[in-house]
């Protein structure tokens, strides 16, 4: 098992919304993201999509997206983004996606002794957009939501060998600091932090690359040219 992750896929769902008007590099986006996965995946390989992944406003408008993320090749576990406004309680979307696509939620997983624990996150203080009286409270909540779900994982440290920490925002702000995200990524030591959100000019911004023991790597579609990335910090152990 292999492990990929892309976030940000941005599909139109029920909406006939496109992303053309963020550029050409947009144009046809969803073809390449999918034939792109066709060439890559092997059926027992794994992939993580990081939040953003359909415009649909309802779980029925999202269906044509999801039945389409059912049909790709292995199994896919799924985050929720802000734009994911389609996403509705665990057991709703259970009943109607394909058994090969799971969710996090606060939660965490376990494959093949390889950990991923993971929530949405949220934008943290000293960001160039954070505004303290609308944005802390949520920061938090998603702080606390991160700590469940690594928390979940307590007295399984026999049971995995490595730790993937999955969000769909940053887990620091524009600056790189330190934040709640974080440091609980520092306490739990994991091997990886995947995370989306970040487009255009903004990529620029993003945290990548080996910070502390952790190699964080952003894989919103266009940062990585619509293409799902190996987590180069995961091996899956020898049989």
């Amino acid at each position: 098992m292999r492990i990929f992750a892309i976030g940000d896929m941005h599909l139109a769902g029920g909406t006939l919304k496109t992303m053309d008007r963020f550029g050409d590099h947009w144009r046809d986006h969803d073809h390449k993201i999918f034939d792109s996965w066709e060439r890559l995946a092997q059926d027992d390989d794994l992939l993580l999509i990081a939040g953003d992944t359909s415009w649909a406003m309802r779980l029925d408008e999202a269906l044509p997206d999801l039945n389409r993320i059912g049909g790709m090749r292995g199994r896919k576990l799924m985050l929720k983004g802000n734009h994911d406004y389609w996403w509705e309680s665990l057991a709703k979307m259970r009943r109607v996606v394909d058994p090969s696509i799971n969710f996090l939620q606060a939660s965490s997983i376990i494959i093949n002794r390889i950990a991923i624990a993971g929530t949405r996150g949220w934008m943290c203080p000293n960001d160039s957009f954070f505004e303290e009286q609308r944005d802390r409270k949520i920061y938090e909540r998603e702080v606390g939501r991160l700590r469940a779900a690594l928390d979940s994982l307590k007295g399984k440290a026999d049971g995995y060998d490595q730790l993937i920490v999955a969000l769909h925002y940053p887990p620091t702000n524009d600056r790189h600091e330190p934040s709640g995200f974080t440091e609980l990524i520092d306490q739990h030591k994991a091997e990886a932090c995947i995370y989306g959100h970040l487009h255009g000019e903004a990529i620029k911004t993003a945290l990548v690359g080996l910070r502390q023991r952790t190699n964080y790597q952003l894989v919103s579609a266009d940062a990585v040219a619509f293409t799902p990335v190996e987590i180069p910090a995961i091996q899956q152990s020898p049989a």
